[in-house]
């Protein structure tokens, strides 16, 4: 971490990476300069040239564009062009959905406002601007008021209520998390390690954000018990840096532990921010981060459990997941269990956003249905029909509305023909072009492609290109004819979620409505 920790400190003096400093750093660490080079050229944070006045990134994905952020973008470009000192660029989601269009200035999130009102902070940016994080909290039935007391129980005794709790992997994956640390444990090699993935950065998905923000305590109580129960040394929070705001919150956090005993001695907490986007939140690319590598995906087996940070048995849960474990553990497993309705068990955390009235994040129990929450969340934008929903993020199929009633859990939405992923219910409303969604989404997944695998890389590049041809008015039939193979070949070859998921909501969207590309192939037809 000493290298991605010296070029971040670097950066932060000048403003960019001087290739003096990087020879420099080269010297006094003992370092080969290319190893340097080919660091810097892989995460998006590093920069080699001058850094502008001002920078404004503009997020270019789904929830944004479903909230108008074309035009919002184009807008605020042409409000700005004028001045010398500001770049502004299109980037990959900000984890603003519920306030898109969304956008950061110097990394300060300021989306959701007029164009004009934005240009006018961008004039003037100074100590005023600052992401907030929302002082009074919702009441959450994950955090037990009064029930403060630190956690005291046996690594067996532990683990075996998580598996009773039947409590799953809320990053997407879904493992059983009493199986997870049980493997961990039983590890002979030491040290071993505890890492809170907190990379949350998948277009629709936002609600670690939120509990970053509400209940970070959870988060370090959680892996504080995690640590016990595996029998670790060290812990990292994994924080994707568009999430930087709450630093300020997990620090008053991990103070708080360290006052109740539950930091200090055999354990403890640091938080690191990462250099890079989507790709990191794969938990071996994260793993590469650590150890000062490019962030790309590792083979696999050996899995983190066994061989993770530096060849060391490691725990890697999510936000939400280790946001839950305190609770299950104060209350029981038939406790958590109970709190799901229609014979689901337990809790879960959603966020909601695209074209509904209040996007946010939702704790529901699992089994409300998706028709449900659409409604907590205040119904569809505008009074319109549902049309679509996807209701694991951007990675997730897209169901029409006729499946609304399902209810949310990880079986009943896979039998549905989607799944559960991030915990990211996005809508969609009648009158939307689902075409140009999918290839919204398409291009979110080429675009924070790492390129190791070529069928990943070049597979989705393909695909973009297909889709602007059709949307263009100048595409024929060739996307159906080169779809299926190209799909089981990135699902087959692609060493991580990334490229084996990156084709599914297209392919849900042509398997569901395939008027929507007869439509437009008709269109360019005519022309």
């Amino acid at each position: 971490m000493s290298l991605i920790a010296e070029l971040t400190r670097l950066q932060a003096q000048h403003g960019s990476l001087r290739e003096e400093d990087l020879r420099e750093l080269a010297e006094r660490l003992r370092v080969p300069l290319y190893r340097i080079q080919e660091v810097v050229s892989f995460y998006p944070e590093f920069r080699t040239t001058p850094a502008p006045r001002v920078q404004v990134s503009l997020c270019r994905d789904v929830c944004c564009l479903l909230a108008g952020g074309e035009a919002w973008g184009a807008r605020l470009a042409a409000l700005l062009a004028r001045d010398e000192g500001v770049e502004v660029r299109p980037v990959s989601c900000l984890g603003r959905c519920d306030r898109a269009p969304a956008a950061m200035v110097n990394g300060v999130a300021v989306g959701g406002g007029p164009p004009e009102a934005i240009a006018r902070l961008v004039s003037q940016p100074g100590p005023g601007l600052e992401d907030a994080v929302p002082a009074a909290r919702p009441r959450w039935r994950i955090d037990p008021e009064g029930e403060g007391e630190p956690i005291v129980r046996s690594p067996a005794d532990t683990i075996g209520a998580l598996k009773a709790s039947g409590l799953r992997g809320m990053g997407g994956a879904g493992f059983s998390t009493g199986l997870k640390w049980e493997l961990v444990r039983k590890e002979a090699a030491t040290p071993k390690y505890v890492i809170c993935n907190a990379n949350e950065s998948e277009p629709g998905t936002f609600k670690d954000r939120v509990i970053l923000e509400s209940l970070p305590h959870l988060v370090v109580e959680g892996m504080c018990v995690a640590a016990r129960a595996v029998g670790a040394e060290r812990g990292w929070i994994f924080l994707r840096r568009e999430y930087a705001h709450a630093v300020g919150p997990l620090e008053g956090a991990l103070a708080q532990a360290r006052g109740r005993g539950l930091l200090g001695g055999g354990f403890d907490i640091e938080i690191f921010l990462s250099p890079g986007d989507y790709i990191l939140g794969e938990e071996t690319a994260l793993l590469e981060a650590l150890e000062d590598r490019r962030g790309e995906p590792r083979n696999r087996p050996p899995y983190p459990v066994s061989r993770g940070l530096w060849g060391q048995p490691t725990l890697i849960n999510n936000v939400e997941t280790f946001a839950m474990v305190p609770v299950i553990l104060r209350r029981g497993a038939d406790w958590w269990k109970a709190q799901g309705i229609r014979g689901h068990q337990g809790l879960k955390v959603m966020a909601v956003s695209g074209e509904v009235e209040r996007p946010g994040v939702y704790e529901i129990p699992l089994g409300t249905k998706v028709s449900e929450l659409i409604e907590i969340a205040g119904g569809v934008r505008g009074k319109r029909r549902l049309k679509a929903f996807a209701p694991g993020g951007a990675s997730s199929q897209f169901l029409p509305a006729d499946k609304a009633e399902v209810e949310i859990d990880f079986a009943s939405l896979q039998a549905a023909g989607s799944m559960l992923g991030s915990g990211a219910l996005v809508v969609v409303a009648e009158g939307t072009d689902l075409l140009r969604v999918a290839r919204n989404v398409v291009s979110f997944f080429r675009n924070e492609s790492c390129g190791k695998c070529v069928p990943c890389r070049a597979g989705t590049q393909k695909v973009v290109q297909l889709l602007d041809e059709i949307l263009s008015g100048k595409g024929d039939g060739r996307l159906l004819e080169v779809l299926p193979a190209l799909e089981e070949t990135l699902t087959q070859t692609s060493l991580c979620g990334l490229g084996q998921v990156a084709l599914n909501p297209l392919t849900s969207v042509l398997g569901a409505w395939p008027e929507e590309l007869s439509r437009h192939l008709a269109k360019g037809a005519a022309k």
